[in-house]
């Protein structure tokens, strides 16, 4: 991706690639510096999460990917994860990516997915608040069939 990274998150970087076995492959795999939640609380709580290995597994609206004209990452994908200051907490690696429909959400993905009490209930309870704003930003209308983005990955880099 051609977003620049602020500083903090730069350092990081360039201190995963010289730990990297491959950095020329670890190089052409980034995909981008990213947040989890809506919130820095939120992201803080995602960074947690993952770097814990709770969090596992993510999702976002297929829609949102369009409208940015964004590619979507590929098993593979290198990410760097920043908390709620924008600091970097650990690199993952993106190992499965699958498109499916809001009402395809099984109870593994929601598990590990990690938040809340990891119950497909209070997934679907939960994230489709989260869908149903971005749907209205989108110009969207959100419902049970609208496409998501579901991501799994692992930690290869802690802080």
């Amino acid at each position: 991706m051609s977003t620049p990274l602020n500083p903090a998150t730069e350092s990081f970087w360039r201190q995963y690639l010289d730990a990297a076995p491959d950095a020329s492959s670890a190089r052409r795999w980034f995909y981008e510096a990213f947040r989890i939640g809506t919130t820095a609380d939120s992201a803080d709580v995602g960074a947690l999460l993952i770097t814990r290995g709770i969090k596992t597994a993510t999702s976002s609206l297929l829609w949102e990917y369009e409208a940015l004209h964004k590619p979507l990452p590929q098993v593979g994908s290198l990410s760097i994860l920043e908390n709620g200051r924008d600091e970097p907490v650990c690199v993952v690696e993106t190992t499965e990516l699958l498109t499916r429909p809001f009402r395809e959400i099984d109870e593994l993905f929601a598990y590990q997915y990690g938040e809340w009490d990891r119950s497909l209930k209070s997934w679907r309870l939960r994230c489709w608040r989260i869908f149903l704003d971005q749907c209205q930003e989108l110009g969207r209308e959100a419902d049970h069939t609208m496409p998501l983005v579901c991501e799994r990955f692992h930690v290869i880099y802690p802080r």
